[in-house]
């Protein structure tokens, strides 16, 4: 029983972890809309803010790195270079 729970814990702990790792994910993503960095002009969003993210670039067909500021923006805006790739299929 109690290696159960200890399991049951370590695996909540590694989801919370990884979730965190990329804080400016939207909640929609769309691979359109350009880029857009969003704004720092909320109480909290540099709590979010992320760096070295990706959006996708209908015009050259690649993706392209930029900086989320933490609120606003739109949903071509992704934390992996992988699921920004998705967009070109």
């Amino acid at each position: 029983m109690k290696f159960l729970l200890i399991m049951a814990c370590l695996t909540l702990c590694v989801a919370s972890i990884n979730a965190q790792i990329c804080q400016g994910r939207p909640v929609f993503q769309l691979c359109t809309g350009g880029r857009d960095e969003g704004n720092r002009n909320g109480r909290f969003c540099g709590l979010t803010a992320q760096s070295g993210m990706w959006f996708y670039n209908s015009r050259s067909r690649r993706c392209e790195k930029m900086n989320y500021r933490g609120c606003g923006g739109n949903g071509n805006r992704y934390c992996k270079v992988e699921d920004c790739n998705r967009c070109r299929r």
